[in-house]
């Protein structure tokens, strides 16, 4: 995200490009360049000349940052397309992993890479598309040696319905064993709870919804070590949408108390799947990410409670002993807020926060994690 701040003087005006996230200014025009001349009125003259050039003046400076901005957008994008002869590209950008596989190389396949984890993409005549950004693991722990893991995101997502099916979905794998899993947000066509040996194992709710929770065995199919034989773990929502937060750590622990074992993580990741059809898409918002704060949540005090959680503007406290300071802490353990005297402390206003997983924590140690979405 960017802001522009403009400095109107009385005969030029200036304008920076500003970075939201680091309070850097990435560019700064002036126009005109030289300060302008005064023109007088004379006779009863309307000052024309001077209108002319104040308008000129406001013409070339929107120009000139319209070109700034999409200068910059250009620089921090870069677009991955499938050629004939491979079928997958792979790497690291901005800290987080990207993928894009398209089986047999056919047809097109494209992905492009913005800020952050940030990626759009586009399918044609495909067989199979897979485009995914986010956390890579080296295959040595197992999701609850690292910690929670959460997504929020907002996606413009537009799959054909003609022919073929596609997911909007978080995406992963695991080793030991090996195991594909989907938490499927959004979908066209056709789901895994039609496929023929598909087994329902139960449901859970949570972030607003009921997901269905199926298992299937794929045999001798293309997998991260090869052709083999593993099995899926799928959590399909009910009620799709493009935007939210996904407790995805949830769904890891319903899926193992139902017998359905993960092993050691290769990745966490957001993803597009397209097969036989086409379609584009857009990550407008994107992040997945860890709590590695190590708060139990099986020891919560009870004498402090915070509602509503998951909550977009206003986090209600409830709490019956004697607090001095509240604070409100991020997942890298930064404070974001903090309140002195705060006994009679009955509501925080979090709605400029970033959406994401936050921990209010009081000066008795007291801690409560909850997310703002």
């Amino acid at each position: 995200m960017y802001y522009i701040g403009f400095d109107l003087g009385s005969s030029s005006v200036k304008a920076a490009l500003i970075e939201a996230s680091t309070g850097k200014s990435l560019g700064v025009v002036q126009e005109p360049k030289e300060e302008m001349g005064m023109y007088a009125q004379k006779n009863g003259g309307k000052g024309m000349k001077n209108k002319t050039v104040f308008f000129k003046t406001k013409l070339t400076l929107y120009l000139t940052l319209l070109l700034l901005v999409l200068s910059i957008q250009n620089s921090n994008s870069q677009t991955f397309c499938i050629q004939a002869g491979s079928d997958q590209i792979a790497g690291v950008q901005n800290g987080f992993r990207y993928e894009l596989w398209n089986q047999n190389s056919q047809g097109t396949a494209c992905m492009t890479l913005g800020n952050g984890a940030l990626f759009s993409g586009e399918w044609s005549g495909i067989l199979n598309y897979l485009s995914r950004r986010g956390l890579s693991y080296n295959q040595t722990q197992e999701h609850q040696d690292i910690g929670e893991f959460f997504a929020t995101y907002n996606c413009d997502y537009n799959p054909s319905s003609a022919s073929g099916n596609s997911y909007l979905s978080i995406y992963g794998w695991t080793v030991s064993p090996l195991i594909e899993y989907y938490v499927i947000e959004d979908w066209r066509n056709w789901i895994p709870s039609m496929a023929s040996g598909s087994s329902l194992k139960g449901t859970i709710t949570v972030n607003g919804s009921t997901y269905d929770i199926y298992e299937n065995t794929r045999t001798n199919q293309p997998s991260i070590i090869g052709t083999a034989t593993f099995q899926q773990y799928f959590s399909i929502r009910r009620d799709v949408r493009n935007s939210g937060t996904i407790n995805i750590s949830d769904h890891f622990d319903k899926w193992e108390s139902l017998g359905m074992d993960l092993g050691k993580l290769h990745e966490v990741s957001f993803v597009v799947e397209g097969y036989q059809s086409s379609g584009n898409f857009e990550f407008t918002d994107l992040d997945v990410y860890t709590n590695t704060l190590g708060t139990n949540e099986s020891k919560l005090p009870k004498h402090l409670n915070v509602y509503p959680n998951p909550t977009s503007d206003k986090l209600y406290i409830q709490n019956s002993l004697q607090v001095n300071k509240i604070g409100i802490i991020d997942i890298a353990g930064r404070t974001v807020l903090e309140f002195n005297k705060a006994n009679n402390l009955k509501s925080i206003d979090v709605s400029n926060l970033t959406n994401g997983v936050y921990f209010l924590k009081t000066d008795l140690g007291s801690q409560l994690k909850f997310i703002k979405k």
